[in-house]
């Protein structure tokens, strides 16, 4: 199976047998898209809200990138659903600008504008995480060293 980990500011989007990764996921926000017909899925690892439209940093340009390549593979763009995992508050000194939450408002509304149901979610808090998806069967394994591992 290839792996490919997503560094920030980066998307990738795979089809089949292929398990992406997210390591040190604070207040940054990864929105994971996936059609399971197809088996074609995407992971985006956004750093802030909002700047440059087309620039995959940023929830709107990151997601209108993945559902292109995700388009051009054959997904069924009435079928993908979402999953968000991130937008920490990881250090006080920065609690004013709330940069995860403010992460986590602007996907929401950014899906719910293209009509993109969310069907899970791992946010806030004030711990890292590192997420694991496996596109062949649309699984998303968060690992934290504080609250150990879940499955979305």
């Amino acid at each position: 199976m290839e792996s490919k980990r997503v560094g920030i500011g980066e998307i990738c989007v795979r089809q089949g047998e292929a398990l992406l990764s997210a390591n040190g996921v604070g207040s940054c926000i990864v929105i994971i898209l996936y059609e399971s017909e197809k088996r074609v899925g995407g992971l985006a690892h956004c750093l802030l809200p909002t700047g440059d439209n087309e620039s995959f940093k940023y929830p709107k340009g990151a997601i209108k990138g993945m559902l292109q390549r995700m388009e051009k593979m054959g997904a069924d763009m009435k079928q993908i659903v979402a999953k968000l995992v991130g937008g920490a508050s990881m250090f006080s000194g920065f609690k004013g600008q709330k940069i995860g939450e403010r992460n986590v408002i602007e996907t929401r509304r950014e899906l719910n504008d293209l009509g993109i149901p969310i069907v899970a979610e791992d946010v806030f808090g004030n711990w890292g995480r590192t997420i694991f998806f496996n596109v062949n069967n649309g699984e998303v394994r968060v690992r934290s060293f504080q609250h150990g591992e879940k499955v979305l």
